[in-house]
């Protein structure tokens, strides 16, 4: 799209519009998300669009926008791209990272900049644009096939609690564009052994940035109190973290979050042997 606007290269105008409707689908870093943002952002990831599809109308549940999703976008412009003459080719791109998991620690995804292009209006930028479409898809129905179970990443492990679900929202930072990948997990559900009668929330995210470097970090919400926990690999970054610890504990505060503790931690925490690929249980 840089390329588009300052006119190194010239792609057809309907394709233009659909580049800019899925860039638009990312979470804003303009300015603070609110929570409402965030809702939006996991609501348009693509990870639902079936259960959607499924509802009796096809419509969307009572006050949600009818916006199209990731998924659905991204579908649309392969569509398209193939009317005007690209054709899907199967690839295994390097330095992919990790299957999507509900297992282990979160994988932030770095900001991704142009896989390279050719000037003017060559077929080959269509192609390419093809090629980066139908990876982008196939990351979608991956982290889909973790969520349901049907993968061999849900094998029952030794001491391993797994999240409920996983899902990737694309963040835009200027020109570019970073993943955050975000696990949520419900505990106890008013189980008699919880200590509380009200259910445990977890969640978990990492997020990889040219400006911050790679974060982690696990919320707890249990008995009314919030326990939050973030490692930070980049020593600047701690270090301005830490300048603003209370300003970051006045933030849980006027969320109405009763923070009961909040660690900050130099280093990322020690991870499991990452999958970079995964079998499907195809007969269920």
């Amino acid at each position: 799209m840089s390329a588009q606007s300052s006119g190194t290269v010239s792609l057809p105008d309907p394709v233009v519009k659909a580049m800019q409707q899925i860039l638009g689908l990312r979470l804003s870093s303009a300015q603070a998300p609110t929570g409402q943002d965030l809702q939006q952002a996991v609501r348009l990831s693509g990870q639902f669009r079936e259960a959607q599809l499924a509802l009796p109308t096809g419509a969307p549940a009572t006050g949600q926008a009818a916006l199209p999703d990731l998924k659905s976008a991204l579908l649309s412009f392969k569509a398209l791209l193939q009317q005007l003459g690209a054709r899907s080719e199967i690839s295994r791109p390097a330095g992919q990272p990790p299957a999507p998991s509900r297992h282990g620690a979160p994988h932030g995804q770095a900001q991704q900049t142009s896989s390279g292009f050719w000037a003017g209006a060559a077929p080959q930028n269509l192609q390419a644009l093809l090629k980066d479409t139908d990876s982008a898809l196939a990351r979608l129905r991956l982290t889909q096939l973790s969520n349901t179970k049907l993968s061999r990443d849900d094998a029952p492990r030794v001491g391993s609690r797994p999240m409920d679900l996983v899902v990737e929202l694309p963040l835009a930072f200027g020109h570019e564009t970073a993943v955050l990948q975000m696990q949520v997990g419900r505990d106890g559900a008013g189980n008699k052994d919880e200590e509380e009668g009200e259910p445990a929330w977890r969640l978990r995210f990492a997020l990889d940035l040219t400006a911050t470097g790679s974060l982690e970090a696990a919320i707890s919400l249990r008995g009314g109190g919030t326990y939050a926990s973030l490692w930070v690999d980049r020593k600047e970054t701690f270090d301005s973290l830490n300048a603003v610890r209370e300003t970051m504990e006045a933030a849980f505060a006027d969320a109405g979050l009763d923070l009961q503790e909040l660690r900050l931690i130099r280093g990322l925490p020690p991870k499991t042997a990452a999958r970079y690929g995964a079998l499907i249980d195809r007969q269920s």
